[in-house]
């Protein structure tokens, strides 16, 4: 029986197929165990473009994980943010900005979209245009209602087509108020046993219900034991081989594999814990539904109790546990005593 808290993500068939690209859904009617949080690949061809286009009940946070893009983002107030794409950058649009997104390079561009909502809503230009009148529409940009005869009267978007001209985009910063590139930011935590790069809203100040950590386990590395106290995480294991063990209130415990492209959902405050299973490294794409999730970890919870506490609970002396170190704050990363 498969296990509800695993989504084999890339063995799906995309929800949307255009001519220049596709979205691949893993929301709640294809994952059912999701509960505030969703995720969609996006990929779009060269000269591909997703239309303008806004989320009226979710904020989205994107992970570039192949090809050039460009992306612009309309916000209330009239501000304009447009920036480049490439692998490593993450991108984050608050619910209700209108944006788009375009390959500007001559690979496949692909996008991790995570939302927290999980069932998001769409609503695009193309059928903001279908749904209003020409004399409407005419008032609106002070034209005669007869310019805009020649668009087509439909309410069904568009979605991905094919730009006739590419953008020349010109190098921007690795940051804005919106924009940051992970890959290039220096790991927060780094041992033996792997990395994170975590983007919060320390990182990104304009993070609003949604946060994600670059996290890569080398071999025999082990992600510790630990929960999320104010956040549910959902993750996508971009290379590797890797197993979760989570333990769920009602005392069961389950242990499921990843390959790469698969992804797993982990509900707040359920302990958790991730090693790699393979000789390769094991990267992860982690986000989690706030924008500063916090952590508790096995390492910090047996330094913080004495060992009379410990003992008592599995009826041992307190002086078989003298030997415990008591670390005060998590690991976070740990590797296996070989």
């Amino acid at each position: 029986m498969a296990n509800p808290h695993i989504f084999h993500f890339l063995e799906q068939s995309p929800q949307i197929k255009c001519l220049k690209g596709s979205r691949t859904d893993a929301w709640k009617s294809q994952f059912p165990v999701l509960d505030g949080m969703a995720l969609s690949l996006l990929s779009l061809d060269p000269k591909g473009q997703r239309e303008p286009h806004w989320h009226p009940n979710a904020n989205e946070l994107g992970y570039c994980l192949a090809g050039k893009g460009l992306m612009t983002v309309l916000s209330p107030g009239g501000i304009h943010d447009t920036f480049t794409l490439e692998p490593g950058v993450i991108a984050f649009v608050p619910r209700g900005s209108i944006h788009y997104i375009e390959n500007i390079g001559t690979e496949p561009l692909k996008l991790l979209l995570c939302f927290n909502h999980d069932s998001p809503e769409d609503l695009s230009l193309s059928s903001s245009l279908g749904a209003m009148s020409d004399k409407v529409l005419g008032a609106t940009v002070n034209l005669e209602p007869a310019f805009f005869e020649k668009l087509p009267k439909s309410v069904k978007p568009v979605f991905i087509t094919e730009k006739q001209f590419s953008a020349t985009a010109e190098p921007d910063q690795q940051t804005n108020r919106l924009k940051v590139n992970l890959d290039a930011i220096q790991a927060q935590i780094y041992n033996q046993g792997g990395w994170v790069k975590p983007a919060n809203k320390t990182l990104l100040p304009t993070l609003d219900g949604l946060a994600v950590f670059r996290v890569k386990l080398k071999k025999n590395g082990i992600r510790e034991p630990h929960w999320h106290p104010n956040a549910h995480e959902l993750n996508y294991l971009m290379s590797g081989s890797a197993r979760i063990t989570l333990l769920s209130p009602i005392n069961k415990v389950e242990t499921f594999d990843l390959k790469a492209g698969d992804i797993s959902f982990l509900p707040r405050g359920y302990l958790h814990h991730i090693e790699n299973t393979g000789d390769d490294p094991a990267e992860f794409a982690v986000f989690f539904g706030h924008e500063s999730p916090s952590d508790i970890g096995l390492s910090a919870c047996l330094g913080a109790f004495e060992n009379e506490v410990i003992g008592s609970m599995y009826d041992l002396p307190a002086f078989y546990f003298n030997g415990l170190t008591k670390f005060q704050e998590d690991r976070f990363i740990v590797r296996e005593l070989l």
